[in-house]
């Protein structure tokens, strides 16, 4: 019995030993799939983080040069807005003396009309006098060549 006794506990330290190597092995096995596991979701982050810095860089280079661009268009914009305020103030300038012009050219108008009126009355008050100095007689009298040469 003994015998029996002693074969079966070597079967079962011997069959205890395969198990326990195959348990390592497998362990072992399980250790590395794990670490390349953690590797792979380390360089899966990494990569991750990696195109997330890349698009935030590229996001900033674009935003950089279209406020660059943006500062460009304001600057003429705003040189366009200066010529165009300079341009109405030069129009607006010749306008008021088109205005000064016209109220100058009115008053030369009015001046000629009071002129002309004036002469006007002077020579049909020549007339008449005439008319009668004819009339009456042939010479005029002294009083009438006096206020002539007054008048003038």
């Amino acid at each position: 019995a003994t015998t029996m006794e002693s074969e079966s506990l070597s079967a079962i330290v011997a069959k205890h030993r395969k198990t326990s190597k195959q348990l390592r092995s497998d362990l072992e096995r399980e250790k590395q799939d794990f670490v390349r596991s953690v590797e792979d979701l380390g360089q899966h982050v990494l990569k991750s983080l990696d195109d997330g810095v890349g698009r935030t860089y590229e996001n900033q280079k674009r935003l950089e040069a279209e406020a660059k661009a943006l500062e460009i268009k304001a600057v003429a914009f705003a040189n366009e807005i200066s010529r165009w305020t300079e341009m109405y103030s030069s129009f607006n300038d010749a306008l008021k003396e088109l205005g000064d012009v016209k109220a100058w050219a009115q008053g030369i108008e009015a001046d000629l009309v009071s002129i002309n009126t004036s002469l006007s009355e002077v020579a049909s008050k020549g007339e008449k006098k005439e008319v009668k100095a004819s009339e009456g007689t042939s010479t005029p009298a002294k009083s009438d060549v006096k206020s002539k040469s007054s008048s003038k």
